[in-house]
């Protein structure tokens, strides 16, 4: 009787399984961020960019979905390592069973199915598979979002330096124009020159007109990543835009794309998964256990002095659940192992579309950097210089107006160039750290009030 009961309790308890170890970090992680993001963050008028960052991390309900299918998939961890429901039974005998000692008047049983040695193991490692691929999603989106705050950010810095632009140089043509009427009214100067100046003034308010107009759907779409109501009130960003401190490492970003994306160890996970899952299917043509005990109830034997008359009787049973249907389990075997072939396939597209689309945004953060470097180094110089000549020489009569016209158009259009130059390189390096993962801390300094994002 030892002996019988010591072989049913050794195969329930190595037919069993803990969570695989990794559960116990990911369900504390995922406690240590919804206790982080569990306070409120408002925006002042002085706020920068790290506090829209943070704000968007807390309220943003596309980050929050991806954080609670984190959850689910954590929460899937223990159920797949558990054993499946005992059975109870009860039996009542219609006609009773005569025995020796008695008649056999009822029945009652407890059965435990305990899956094939290793099942339960492999079922728990494949959800924290699941569950692992759900974080990097997580991790996935935040970046997402954050380059979504970073870029619509540095385009309303943008607008705020090239609205700032326009109304300087309209300044400045107000007071030409003043000076083309006064030349006028002295005899010195021509109607044309008047003409031209507010030809010139004309074309101006209607560009900033323009500008003014953009920043109510760049609002609008900057308090969409922040969970806020299109028209809320925003800050400020400071401009101009700070350089960065120094050009990505492209070679290594290139290299250690695949480990430092969080989409594609997100793919890694699911290759992972679908890997167990063939070694799960492998495992259905083996038999699961029943084992149990039996309680049976026994009336007193009719003929007097039996031995052990009326003694109800327990018995240890084991079973087995048949593993028949064997074209089924080739079949599961076939789908998971096509599920591992198109994981890896998945994985390597996913690769290869990345590895595109940094290569695009290095081209555009090395493009937009050399063209600001040209714009604030040489051209913008040279154009005030040249406004500045020609406004003296126009002044004491030496050039035409015409020439002083052209000069202040071109240094216009260099001075909103730079400014563009500068959003796109920040916008380039938001773009590079979503997809790549890798915090640059870009240079959203000078959009942010000179904070980094503090993450």
């Amino acid at each position: 009787m030892r002996f019988r009961s010591s072989v049913l309790l050794a195969l329930v308890v190595s037919s069993c399984a803990s969570p695989p170890s990794g559960y116990a970090e990911q369900a504390e992680v995922a406690r240590a961020r919804r206790a982080a993001a569990a306070g409120e963050t408002e925006l002042g008028a002085d706020a920068d960019l790290t506090a829209l960052l943070d704000r968007a991390r807390r309220r943003n309900a596309g980050l929050e979905a991806a954080f609670l299918r984190w959850v689910e998939a954590l929460e899937r961890v223990p159920q797949a390592t558990t054993l499946p429901p005992p059975r109870v039974t009860l039996a009542a005998y219609l006609s009773e069973i005569e025995t020796r000692v008695g008649p056999v008047q009822a029945r009652a049983g407890l059965t435990q199915p305990v899956p094939w040695f290793g099942k339960l193991d492999a079922r728990g490692e494949l959800a924290l598979h699941a569950a692992e691929e759900a974080r990097e999603h997580v991790e996935a989106a935040r970046l997402d979002l954050e380059h979504r705050v970073r870029d619509a950010w540095f385009e309303y810095a943008w607008l705020e330096q090239a609205v700032g632009i326009a109304e300087g140089h309209r300044e400045l043509l107000v007071h030409w124009e003043g000076v083309a009427q006064s030349r006028l009214a002295s005899g010195s100067g021509s109607h044309s020159d008047v003409i031209r100046a507010q030809i010139e003034l004309g074309k101006l308010e209607d560009r900033l007109l323009t500008l003014r107009d953009l920043r109510r759907p760049l609002e609008a779409r900057l308090n969409a990543a922040l969970n806020r109501a299109a028209d809320a009130p925003l800050p400020r960003p400071s401009v101009p835009l700070a350089e960065p401190a120094a050009a990505p490492y492209e070679a290594a970003l290139r290299d250690g794309l695949a480990s430092s994306s969080p989409r594609l160890r997100a793919m890694e996970h699911r290759v992972e998964a679908a890997r167990v899952a063939v070694e799960l299917a492998d495992k259905a043509f083996y038999p699961d256990f029943l084992v149990g005990a039996e309680y049976s109830l026994i009336g007193p034997a009719e003929a007097p002095g039996v031995s052990g008359s009326g003694g109800d009787a327990l018995a240890l049973t084991l079973g087995l659940e048949l593993p028949v249907w064997r074209g089924s389990y080739r079949a599961g075997q076939r789908e998971a192992e096509a599920r591992l072939r198109a994981a890896r396939k998945e994985r390597e597209e996913a690769w290869r579309a990345l590895s595109a689309e940094l290569e695009l945004a290095l081209y555009e953060f090395r493009d937009a950097d050399r063209r600001a470097a040209l714009f604030r180094g040489s051209l913008i110089p040279k154009g005030e210089e040249s406004v500045q000549t020609l406004d003296t020489a126009y002044q004491s009569g030496d050039e035409g107006f015409l020439d002083l016209i052209d000069a202040e158009r071109a240094l216009l259009e260099f001075q909103l160039q730079a400014a563009r130059a500068e959003a796109d390189r920040a916008q380039a390096l938001a773009a590079i750290e979503r997809i790549t993962g890798v915090s640059l801390k870009p240079s959203e300094a000078g959009a942010a009030t000179g904070a980094e994002d503090g993450r």
